[in-house]
């Protein structure tokens, strides 16, 4: 079967082809490729917007299993994610990673880390969240990490049936019983699992605003998805959903988000990303988008 790549020449077909090999696979979206290529505009704007969100995830994740589950502190994965995500960093990973040129403007230090983040999102809109998954490792955890262990054990935990039980109400089959005891226990084992949790909240209300308005920009997302993470809003549904129990004191919404946060930590740990993504996404009330997806929903 004849595909659009076969009737490239010249700088373009030598731009699609440092594309491929650098993100290890051919996208078979062209509307995808020549947005990756001319970074700038609708299109380019939405995918980099999905793809910053599905990153964090990838690195939070690895950082996370790099600790022991009881370190109390979190300042090592703060500070890894920072040094691994800023622009300055991703600018350098668009360097070396053999991304194309960009041959239509001068490029911001900037602009390449926004490409980085946008081939993350093409590869979920054209493939899936595995693809995504699979492009954030190639170009920024894996050579990111290269000194770090990446092989986390389940915690140790004692199985929780409240846990669980919140996890199959979202559709989840539970696999490993002690990530979810893990979310149950509180102190360190919990914060970890949400720190990863929050992300994967923020990605599945990413993916989802780009699947529902194809219209919204990157701004109208970003400012209504501030609005669907607040605590309030987190906290809100977990109760809808008898996730938690009712708590009077104050501390009401921030309480119940941690336990949410740790509660999608724990199914993305157990299941994968796209188990996150679901629970996620039954915690907000948004569309479940694993992608892949209309590229230009």
């Amino acid at each position: 079967m004849t595909t659009w790549r076969e009737h490239l020449d010249g700088p373009t077909a030598l731009d699609v082809a440092h594309l491929d090999a650098a993100l290890g696979r051919q996208l078979a979206s062209q509307e995808l490729v020549l947005a990756l290529l001319d970074p700038r505009g609708h299109l380019f704007q939405r995918l980099e917007y999905v793809g910053d969100a599905l990153l964090d995830v990838a690195v939070l994740r690895a950082l996370v299993l790099a600790e022991p589950w009881d370190e109390p502190s979190l300042s090592f994965v703060s500070d890894e994610q920072q040094a691994l995500v800023s622009d300055h960093a991703l600018g350098r990973v668009a360097a070396r990673r053999g991304l194309p040129d960009v041959r239509t403007f001068e490029a911001s230090r900037h602009r390449l880390a926004d490409r980085i983040e946008a081939a993350i999102g093409a590869a979920w809109a054209d493939a899936g969240v595995d693809a995504a998954e699979q492009v954030a490792d190639r170009l920024v955890v894996a050579p990111g990490l290269l000194h770090l262990p990446r092989a986390g054990a389940v915690p140790d935990s004692a199985p929780d049936v409240r846990y669980e039980d919140a996890a199959r109400l979202c559709g989840h089959d539970v696999r490993a019983p002690g990530w979810f005891g893990a979310a149950a226990a509180g102190g360190p084992r919990r914060r970890r699992l949400a720190v990863v949790g929050d992300a994967v909240l923020e990605a599945a209300c990413s993916t989802s605003q780009y699947v529902d308005d194809p219209l919204a920009t990157e701004a109208q997302m970003s400012e209504e998805r501030r609005g669907a993470m607040s605590n309030a809003a987190i906290a809100g549904r977990a109760h809808e959903l008898g996730l938690v129990p009712r708590k009077e004191d104050a501390d009401d919404c921030r309480s119940v988000a941690d336990e949410v946060q740790a509660l999608v930590g724990a199914a993305t740990f157990d299941g994968g990303f796209a188990a996150g993504l679901g629970v996620s996404a039954a915690v907000l009330g948004c569309t479940y988008a694993p992608g892949p997806v209309d590229v230009l929903a």
